[in-house]
């Protein structure tokens, strides 16, 4: 199957799923397409070793480290929140904190409690909400593997659409224009008569807002630079390569940074079991 075979077939199962990010990622879970994320990419840069663990053996990282299972609540109590602006109903503060009592996930509860907290005090406030945890999929080159991925929100407000991405973590980090041209160009590739607009709304961990030194949310607003796309273009195809190898059998190298990895007591190289 080509590339442009594979990109039909991504857009016949996001119809399918109507559009469903859920049940779009089960289905790519059990088929043999090759096709990219840009979780792939940045993944297999960082460590090839690390790309086999996840992507061809499946693993999780054992124990799951705490600040996965925070980010991933965090991301579907804000999803339902602006989804419930989309259905006209409004999903209070409590009602969140409500859902977060109920969740038998093992976490620091206090973060995601001040992490709410403070996604209600900077929610966006536009004309409309257009999708919420929304799957694409976009053929960039015919050499090019098609690339995949999820939109947190997508907002319209006037002449312009909005993708907010939603960032956790114990710090601020920047962000990576890889990321930002991906989206930007899928956005202008169904919106190309509206201006496009990218930010990162960044939850940072706290214990309490009352005693932090340095703001616990920051927005930023990022954008993509037209000169560098084949920069772009050039980082995906040299991550593609290598994914191709190690899916054909080739053994998997590793940085070293063992420090910085989640799966570092799943891993044969890692010094810190």
């Amino acid at each position: 199957m080509n590339f442009q075979d594979t990109y039909s077939t991504l857009q016949t199962i996001l119809t399918q799923v109507n559009n469903d990010s859920d049940l779009f990622v089960q289905v790519l879970h059990h088929q043999q397409l090759s096709y990219l994320s840009y979780s792939q990419i940045t993944t297999v840069e960082f460590c090839q070793q690390r790309y086999y663990l996840q992507y061809i053996l499946d693993q999780q990282p054992d124990p799951l480290p705490d600040y996965f299972t925070k980010g991933k609540l965090l991301h579907q109590l804000i999803a339902q929140s602006y989804q419930g602006d989309m259905d006209g109903a409004v999903v209070s503060l409590e009602g969140l904190q409500a859902q977060l009592a109920a969740s038998d996930e093992f976490c620091d509860r206090a973060h995601l409690l001040n992490a709410l907290n403070l996604h209600q005090q900077h929610r966006w406030q536009v004309e409309r909400v257009l999708a919420v945890e929304h799957p694409f999929a976009i053929l960039l080159a015919e050499d090019l593997p098609p690339l995949v991925g999820v939109i947190d929100l997508v907002l319209r407000d006037g002449d312009a659409i909005i993708l907010v991405d939603h960032k956790t973590g114990r710090n601020f980090y920047p962000y990576d224009e890889l990321q930002v041209a991906i989206y930007a160009h899928y956005i202008r590739s169904i919106y190309p008569d509206y201006d496009c607009r990218l930010y990162y709304d960044h939850y940072r961990w706290v214990n309490n807002l009352q005693r932090i030194r340095k703001p616990a949310f920051q927005r930023t607003m990022v954008q993509m630079q037209p000169a560098l796309d084949a920069l772009y273009r050039q980082r995906i195809s040299a991550a593609a390569g290598v994914i191709q190898c190690l899916r054909e059998g080739a053994a998997p190298s590793h940085t070293g940074e063992c420090f910085r990895c989640p799966f570092q007591k799943n891993c044969k190289f890692s010094y810190r079991k």
